[in-house]
């Protein structure tokens, strides 16, 4: 069952983030935010209710939870301005790389990672340096490249710290959590940069809510996952998401690169699946 909630989290985060990425190019990112957030807080609600799961009791433990999920807002914000700026087969790759963080963090904190992992490291840098180099045609630029770094800074001390949140939270009651700070984030963004308020037509709405029903089947697979199988199979799975982003955007948005910038896109997602192995 690992295997299999792996690979519907890399699936609904693979495909997640191609649809956010068309609707952040539609309606700015600014708002994007918003309605996916909105939307993501309807889904794990109504998860909620159907699992029953009772509100965990105020305290300490709430503040921790808000605090780690601060990261997760930074990180998420980042990447929605990422995808909106930049080459989706880029920024993705980069962005996944957040595990490379958190094995590097492991390791400052005292822990004795395995060659594989720091291979896989390696890789990572490696693939950051080459594809950054430089655009490999006129439809190709290195915009976004900053954001998606801060994204797997962010999200990569966001991992390093949820496990001890999703243990006292349970695998629902997170997720909603990040949703509601989120979105109070984004109403605050709003309020100071006054962006036009876009015209939310059919269409876009379902993307938003294609995407955020996706995110949260992938972010509840993967904590049932890890709760029920071996962290390092579902994180390797699960790891691949990018991968799927890189696809489709070749495929539907036909995005173009370089030769080299392929070769390090490849070696991003080569490190990303090392660091994830035991």
């Amino acid at each position: 069952m690992g295997i299999i909630y792996g690979l519907i989290a890399a699936l609904g985060w693979g495909t997640g983030d191609f649809l956010i990425t068309r609707a952040t190019r539609q309606l700015g990112w600014q708002w994007t935010l918003l309605f996916a957030q909105m939307a993501g807080i309807v889904a794990i609600g109504l998860v909620l209710l159907g699992r029953g799961d009772p509100l965990p009791p105020w305290g300490p433990d709430w503040l921790a939870a808000v605090a780690v999920n601060l990261l997760n807002v930074t990180g998420t914000l980042l990447l929605y301005r990422a995808f909106t700026i930049g080459t989706l087969a880029i920024v993705s790759p980069i962005s996944a790389s957040f595990a490379a963080v958190t094995a590097a963090l492991a390791l400052l904190d005292g822990e004795t990672l395995g060659m594989i992992t720091l291979a896989g490291t390696g890789f990572v840098i490696g693939g950051v340096i080459v594809v950054s180099r430089g655009p490999g045609t006129a439809h190709t630029n290195l915009r976004g490249v900053p954001e998606a770094i801060g994204v797997a800074i962010s999200f990569g001390l966001f991992f390093w710290l949820i496990g001890d949140i999703t243990a006292t939270f349970g695998i629902a009651w997170p997720v909603l959590i990040g949703r509601v700070v989120t979105v109070l984030a984004a109403a605050m963004i709003l309020a100071f940069s006054r962006p036009a308020l876009p015209q939310l037509t059919a269409a876009r709405g379902g993307l938003i809510i294609a995407a955020s029903v996706l995110d949260t089947i992938a972010f509840l697979s993967f904590n049932t996952g890890i709760a029920t199988a071996y962290v390092s199979v579902v994180t390797a799975l699960a790891s691949i998401f990018s991968a799927v982003t890189v696809v489709l955007a070749w495929l539907v948005l036909r995005e173009r690169l370089a030769r080299s910038q392929w070769l390090g896109v490849a070696g991003i997602l080569v490190g990303v699946l090392l660091v994830s192995l035991p």
